[in-house]
């Protein structure tokens, strides 16, 4: 079970497809990121630190616990050029587009 979807924007340029993933609060070494077919997921925890476990909440807005988002991807991405970066909470993956899709070709099949 998942505690919270961290919140996204996913776009592309002429040359790539980019994800970006809000994660203020957690750790880099907390990020799993997994390329499986045509789909990328990024999953992890954000942990609540800084408590001693006997505080009474009046308010709780900041989630924490398990996260994932699966991204789909477009076909003619490369899946050998991936790169991801973390900064100031924001994680952002680059992945670069192929010249063209090869993963569908035409061929003539003939009819005897």
């Amino acid at each position: 079970m998942y505690c919270f979807t961290p919140i996204s924007d996913m776009f592309e340029t002429t040359g790539s497809v980019v994800i970006q993933i809000e994660l203020a609060g957690v750790r880099k070494e907390d990020i799993n990121i997994e390329l499986t077919h045509n789909y990328i997921e990024v999953s992890g925890i954000k942990r609540r630190e800084g408590l001693s476990g006997e505080e009474s909440f009046q308010r709780m807005e900041r989630p924490f616990g398990v996260f994932k988002r699966t991204f789909n991807l477009p076909k003619a991405v490369s899946r050998d050029s991936i790169s991801a970066s973390f900064k100031e909470g924001l994680l952002e993956i680059v992945i670069l587009k192929k010249e063209k899709d090869d993963s569908f070709t035409l061929t003539s099949i003939d009819i005897k």
